[in-house]
């Protein structure tokens, strides 16, 4: 239902996926609509956060960490402007995943 979703492109599954949320990323033509998406998420009902691996070169906590950074951060960069993040719930979902796979 998700794969090849035309707006996100969804985590795969891979047998030790963490299923506590769905990350998901908007594909090039949606980006730099995350605002407006999460938006449109959150009147449905859905809670959005940012996704955690995003550029953490841009979290406060790096100014306490020695660190180099060896190349382009172009994807980081990418998921952390067009990525997002939904829980997932104790009890069944497939309502919610209609919705979004509709979006």
């Amino acid at each position: 239902m998700m794969t090849d979703h035309p707006t996100f492109i969804i985590q795969r599954e891979i047998g030790e996926s963490s299923w506590f949320g769905f990350s998901l990323v908007l594909r090039k033509p949606h980006k730099n609509k995350r605002e407006q998406i999460v938006h449109k998420l959150n009147r449905l009902g859905f809670e959005c956060r940012p996704i955690v691996a995003g550029n953490f070169l841009k979290n406060r906590v790096i100014n306490y960490a020695d660190f180099e950074v060896h190349g382009d951060l172009s994807n980081a960069d990418y998921i952390d402007q067009n990525g997002l993040f939904i829980g997932n719930h104790h009890y069944p979902i497939p309502d919610a995943i209609r919705v979004i796979s509709k979006f």
